[in-house]
């Protein structure tokens, strides 16, 4: 007969990325972090960056433990996980989990559209999708998991192109009662070019509503390249 510990499975999931680099965006940008990027998306925002991730099937098939090696072997003990959508993975909540077992801080990057489990995330980061994203409101805009990630005191970010966004970001302020230096605009870009373009009206109007401009610095070093 086998044993109980020869039936158990490892768990596995597919990621799109490991890599150590910078956070470009929001409140701790500038600080060095191993990037796991989980692969996987069902949001599809028009404007996204990462569209490589948005295929379930795609990426590659690793193993927790496997994971948790490859990002502890690097010199930084800070991990964004982004994706995709990571709160779609299964891999989610055990690499969490098993990451800050291991000493890690610990920030999440999502979209909002689903609800956060009860693991120990040091800083989540929310992004809701506004309409010019593409999205339909339904698919973005979960109002019981905005709230959710309200009471663990989430960041916001929000990309805007134009005054429409903004006038978007005010009225989900104010619809959900997030906290205005909460809030963080970015301006829509993915060349260097276009960031440094919108900035400075991106910028004013975080002066005006008393938001917080967030930069996008992986954009304004690398460009549009994977893996930094």
């Amino acid at each position: 007969m086998l044993q109980r510990a020869d039936l158990r499975k490892p768990l596995t999931g597919r990621i799109a990325e490991v890599f150590f680099s910078i956070q470009g965006e929001g409140a701790t940008a500038g600080a060095p972090a191993v990037f796991v990027r989980f692969q996987g998306c069902s949001v599809g925002c028009a404007w996204c960056d990462t569209k490589y991730s948005w295929d379930p099937e795609a990426g590659q098939e690793v193993a927790l433990d496997g994971l948790v090696e490859e990002a502890a072997a690097f010199p930084c003990r800070r991990s964004v996980i982004t994706g995709g959508e990571p709160l779609e993975s299964s891999l989610f909540a055990p690499l969490v989990q098993t990451l800050k077992a291991r000493g890690f801080t610990l920030e999440v990057e999502t979209s909002g559209t689903l609800p956060p489990p009860p693991v120990p995330v040091d800083q989540w980061n929310v992004s809701v999708k506004l309409a010019g994203s593409g999205v339909p409101e339904a698919r973005r805009i979960n109002p019981e998991a905005i709230r959710q990630f309200l009471g663990l005191g989430a960041w916001w970010k929000f990309v805007v192109v134009d005054a429409a966004d903004v006038a978007e970001v005010l009225r989900l302020a104010e619809r959900f009662a997030i906290p205005r230096e909460k809030i963080l605009l970015m301006p829509e870009g993915i060349r260097r070019e276009e960031i440094l373009e919108r900035s400075p009206w991106v910028w004013e109007e975080c002066k005006r509503y008393g938001f917080r401009y967030s930069p996008r610095l992986h954009i304004l070093l690398w460009g549009a390249k994977r893996g930094v």
